[in-house]
Protein backbone atom coordinates (compact mmCIF):
# COMPACT_ATOMS: atom_id res chain seq x y z
CA UNK A 1 0.00 0.00 0.00
CA UNK A 2 0.86 3.29 -1.02
CA UNK A 3 2.35 5.64 1.75
CA UNK A 4 0.48 8.81 1.71
CA UNK A 5 1.91 11.89 4.46
CA UNK A 6 0.18 14.95 5.35
CA UNK A 7 0.36 18.26 5.15
CA UNK A 8 1.16 19.77 8.59
CA UNK A 9 1.38 23.81 8.87
CA UNK A 10 4.46 25.53 9.93
CA UNK A 11 4.64 28.55 11.92
CA UNK A 12 5.92 31.32 9.76
CA UNK A 13 8.21 32.77 11.84
CA UNK A 14 10.35 29.35 12.16
CA UNK A 15 11.05 30.10 8.67
CA UNK A 16 11.69 33.55 8.69
CA UNK A 17 12.17 35.54 12.09
CA UNK A 18 12.28 38.52 10.59
CA UNK A 19 9.80 40.03 8.06
CA UNK A 20 12.08 42.65 6.22
CA UNK A 21 15.50 40.71 6.43
CA UNK A 22 14.28 37.64 6.51
CA UNK A 23 11.01 37.21 3.94
CA UNK A 24 11.64 40.17 2.08
CA UNK A 25 15.11 38.85 1.04
CA UNK A 26 13.50 35.45 0.58
CA UNK A 27 10.68 36.51 -1.77
CA UNK A 28 13.51 38.56 -3.49
CA UNK A 29 15.07 35.55 -4.37
CA UNK A 30 12.21 33.64 -5.84
CA UNK A 31 9.97 35.95 -7.17
CA UNK A 32 9.32 33.48 -9.72
CA UNK A 33 7.28 31.69 -7.50
CA UNK A 34 5.16 34.81 -6.40
CA UNK A 35 5.19 35.36 -10.79
CA UNK A 36 3.32 31.75 -10.95
CA UNK A 37 0.94 32.48 -8.39
CA UNK A 38 -0.43 35.64 -10.34
CA UNK A 39 0.20 34.18 -13.75
CA UNK A 40 3.03 36.92 -14.80
CA UNK A 41 6.47 37.27 -14.81
CA UNK A 42 8.69 39.46 -12.25
CA UNK A 43 11.53 40.60 -12.58
CA UNK A 44 13.16 42.44 -9.59
CA UNK A 45 14.20 45.78 -10.01
CA UNK A 46 15.17 47.43 -6.25
CA UNK A 47 14.35 46.04 -2.73
CA UNK A 48 13.50 48.74 -0.24
CA UNK A 49 12.51 51.05 -2.91
CA UNK A 50 12.46 54.98 -2.03
CA UNK A 51 8.85 56.75 -2.70
CA UNK A 52 9.21 60.03 -1.27
CA UNK A 53 10.39 59.33 2.87
CA UNK A 54 8.90 56.12 2.51
CA UNK A 55 10.26 52.95 0.96
CA UNK A 56 8.31 50.03 -0.69
CA UNK A 57 9.39 46.48 0.35
CA UNK A 58 10.09 44.95 -3.37
CA UNK A 59 10.18 46.72 -6.94
CA UNK A 60 10.06 44.76 -9.45
CA UNK A 61 8.42 45.10 -13.49
CA UNK A 62 6.02 42.67 -14.99
CA UNK A 63 6.70 40.68 -18.11
CA UNK A 64 6.24 44.43 -20.07
CA UNK A 65 7.97 46.43 -18.45
CA UNK A 66 5.75 48.22 -16.37
CA UNK A 67 6.35 48.97 -12.30
CA UNK A 68 4.89 46.35 -10.03
CA UNK A 69 4.93 47.11 -6.19
CA UNK A 70 5.19 44.26 -3.46
CA UNK A 71 4.96 44.70 0.56
CA UNK A 72 5.19 42.06 2.71
CA UNK A 73 3.24 41.80 6.05
CA UNK A 74 3.61 37.82 8.18
CA UNK A 75 0.87 39.59 10.23
CA UNK A 76 -2.89 40.32 10.25
CA UNK A 77 -3.55 43.28 7.52
CA UNK A 78 -3.73 46.18 8.74
CA UNK A 79 -4.28 49.94 7.61
CA UNK A 80 -0.92 51.08 7.72
CA UNK A 81 0.26 48.83 5.36
CA UNK A 82 -3.00 49.29 2.94
CA UNK A 83 -2.15 53.40 2.66
CA UNK A 84 1.09 52.65 2.11
CA UNK A 85 0.70 50.16 -1.04
CA UNK A 86 -1.93 53.07 -2.78
CA UNK A 87 0.88 55.41 -1.80
CA UNK A 88 3.79 53.26 -3.56
CA UNK A 89 1.12 52.51 -6.41
CA UNK A 90 0.80 56.03 -7.23
CA UNK A 91 4.36 57.62 -6.48
CA UNK A 92 6.13 54.51 -8.34
CA UNK A 93 3.57 55.06 -11.37
CA UNK A 94 2.93 50.91 -10.85
CA UNK A 95 0.81 48.77 -12.60
CA UNK A 96 0.71 46.22 -9.85
CA UNK A 97 0.46 45.98 -6.18
CA UNK A 98 0.72 42.77 -4.37
CA UNK A 99 -0.31 42.70 -0.63
CA UNK A 100 1.02 39.53 0.78
CA UNK A 101 0.04 38.60 4.59
CA UNK A 102 -0.33 35.68 6.89
CA UNK A 103 -3.54 36.88 7.80
CA UNK A 104 -5.45 38.95 5.56
CA UNK A 105 -9.11 40.41 7.29
CA UNK A 106 -12.53 40.19 5.87
CA UNK A 107 -12.07 44.39 5.31
CA UNK A 108 -9.04 44.24 3.49
CA UNK A 109 -10.32 41.99 1.49
CA UNK A 110 -13.14 43.73 0.50
CA UNK A 111 -11.52 47.00 0.05
CA UNK A 112 -9.14 45.16 -2.48
CA UNK A 113 -12.02 43.92 -4.36
CA UNK A 114 -13.31 47.31 -4.42
CA UNK A 115 -10.06 48.62 -5.48
CA UNK A 116 -9.92 46.66 -8.24
CA UNK A 117 -13.54 47.94 -9.68
CA UNK A 118 -11.99 51.79 -9.05
CA UNK A 119 -9.03 51.78 -10.62
CA UNK A 120 -7.89 51.88 -14.27
CA UNK A 121 -8.29 48.84 -16.31
CA UNK A 122 -4.39 47.92 -16.59
CA UNK A 123 -4.03 47.84 -12.81
CA UNK A 124 -4.45 45.25 -10.55
CA UNK A 125 -4.26 44.94 -6.84
CA UNK A 126 -3.71 41.42 -5.33
CA UNK A 127 -4.26 40.24 -1.92
CA UNK A 128 -2.42 36.91 -1.49
CA UNK A 129 -1.93 34.77 1.76
CA UNK A 130 1.59 33.01 2.52
CA UNK A 131 1.41 29.53 4.46
CA UNK A 132 3.82 27.29 4.90
CA UNK A 133 3.66 22.64 5.72
CA UNK A 134 5.90 20.04 5.59
CA UNK A 135 4.81 16.67 5.44
CA UNK A 136 6.33 14.23 7.80
CA UNK A 137 10.32 15.42 8.15
CA UNK A 138 10.68 17.45 5.14
CA UNK A 139 11.94 20.68 4.32
CA UNK A 140 9.36 23.52 5.12
CA UNK A 141 7.15 24.77 1.61
CA UNK A 142 5.84 28.02 1.19
CA UNK A 143 2.37 28.39 -0.18
CA UNK A 144 0.92 31.64 -2.14
CA UNK A 145 -2.69 32.12 -2.34
CA UNK A 146 -4.69 34.90 -4.21
CA UNK A 147 -7.48 35.69 -1.92
CA UNK A 148 -8.55 39.06 -3.74
CA UNK A 149 -7.44 40.08 -7.22
CA UNK A 150 -8.63 41.79 -10.44
CA UNK A 151 -10.95 39.75 -12.71
CA UNK A 152 -13.61 40.36 -15.78
CA UNK A 153 -16.31 40.65 -13.43
CA UNK A 154 -14.94 43.31 -11.02
CA UNK A 155 -13.78 45.45 -14.29
CA UNK A 156 -17.47 44.91 -15.56
CA UNK A 157 -18.89 46.42 -12.12
CA UNK A 158 -16.08 49.04 -12.34
CA UNK A 159 -17.23 50.53 -15.75
CA UNK A 160 -21.12 50.46 -15.04
CA UNK A 161 -19.94 52.58 -11.62
CA UNK A 162 -18.11 54.76 -14.12
CA UNK A 163 -20.99 55.10 -16.56
CA UNK A 164 -23.54 55.62 -13.67
CA UNK A 165 -21.24 58.36 -12.37
CA UNK A 166 -20.79 59.92 -15.24
CA UNK A 167 -24.99 59.62 -15.96
CA UNK A 168 -25.13 61.34 -12.67
CA UNK A 169 -22.57 64.17 -13.83
CA UNK A 170 -24.80 64.97 -16.98
CA UNK A 171 -28.11 65.07 -15.20
CA UNK A 172 -27.58 67.33 -12.30
CA UNK A 173 -25.26 69.82 -15.35
CA UNK A 174 -28.39 69.86 -17.38
CA UNK A 175 -31.23 70.55 -14.07
CA UNK A 176 -28.53 73.11 -13.48
CA UNK A 177 -28.80 74.57 -16.46
CA UNK A 178 -32.98 74.09 -16.25
CA UNK A 179 -33.10 75.89 -12.78
CA UNK A 180 -31.29 78.69 -14.19
CA UNK A 181 -32.91 79.34 -16.93
CA UNK A 182 -36.64 79.07 -14.90
CA UNK A 183 -35.29 81.68 -12.18
CA UNK A 184 -35.51 84.49 -14.50
CA UNK A 185 -39.15 83.96 -15.46
CA UNK A 186 -39.99 82.55 -12.05
CA UNK A 187 -39.38 82.49 -8.32
CA UNK A 188 -41.21 78.96 -8.49
CA UNK A 189 -37.86 77.30 -8.59
CA UNK A 190 -35.95 79.06 -6.33
CA UNK A 191 -35.32 76.72 -3.71
CA UNK A 192 -34.99 73.70 -6.15
CA UNK A 193 -31.40 72.65 -6.27
CA UNK A 194 -30.28 70.60 -9.37
CA UNK A 195 -30.40 66.89 -8.37
CA UNK A 196 -28.94 63.91 -10.01
CA UNK A 197 -32.28 61.43 -10.92
CA UNK A 198 -33.80 61.76 -14.27
CA UNK A 199 -36.89 64.15 -12.42
CA UNK A 200 -37.50 67.03 -10.46
CA UNK A 201 -40.77 68.80 -8.59
CA UNK A 202 -41.76 71.93 -7.83
CA UNK A 203 -44.73 73.51 -6.28
CA UNK A 204 -46.77 75.81 -8.08
CA UNK A 205 -47.67 78.06 -5.00
CA UNK A 206 -50.89 76.92 -4.49
CA UNK A 207 -52.69 73.78 -2.54
CA UNK A 208 -52.51 70.71 -4.95
CA UNK A 209 -51.18 71.76 -7.84
CA UNK A 210 -47.45 71.23 -8.71
CA UNK A 211 -45.08 70.34 -11.87
CA UNK A 212 -43.07 67.88 -12.34
CA UNK A 213 -40.15 67.58 -14.83
CA UNK A 214 -38.51 64.38 -16.69
CA UNK A 215 -35.99 63.63 -18.97
CA UNK A 216 -35.25 60.25 -20.86
CA UNK A 217 -32.67 59.61 -23.03
CA UNK A 218 -34.51 61.13 -26.62
CA UNK A 219 -37.47 63.41 -25.39
CA UNK A 220 -38.08 65.19 -22.01
CA UNK A 221 -41.63 65.66 -20.58
CA UNK A 222 -43.19 68.38 -18.46
CA UNK A 223 -46.09 67.15 -16.02
CA UNK A 224 -48.95 69.28 -14.29
CA UNK A 225 -50.41 67.59 -11.20
CA UNK A 226 -53.66 68.51 -9.60
CA UNK A 227 -55.03 67.00 -6.86
CA UNK A 228 -54.19 62.86 -7.05
CA UNK A 229 -54.92 63.34 -10.76
CA UNK A 230 -52.29 63.91 -13.58
CA UNK A 231 -52.33 65.30 -16.69
CA UNK A 232 -49.29 65.43 -18.59
CA UNK A 233 -47.43 67.66 -21.91
CA UNK A 234 -44.93 65.77 -23.68
CA UNK A 235 -42.03 68.67 -24.69
CA UNK A 236 -41.03 67.62 -28.50
CA UNK A 237 -36.79 67.60 -27.74
CA UNK A 238 -35.81 65.92 -30.95
CA UNK A 239 -35.35 69.25 -33.41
Amino acid sequence: MTQIGRLEPVPLRELWRHEARDFTSWLVENLDLLGETLGMDLSLVKQEAAAGPFSADILAEDDDGNPAIIENQLERTDHDHLGKLITYLSNLNAKTAVWITSEPRPEHEKAVHWLNEALPVDTAFFLVKIEAYRIGDSPPAPLLTIVAGPSPEARQIGEQKKDLAEHHLLCLEFWRQLLEQANEHTDLHARISPSTKSWIGAGSGKGGVRFNYAIRMNDAQAELGVGHRFGHYVADTSG
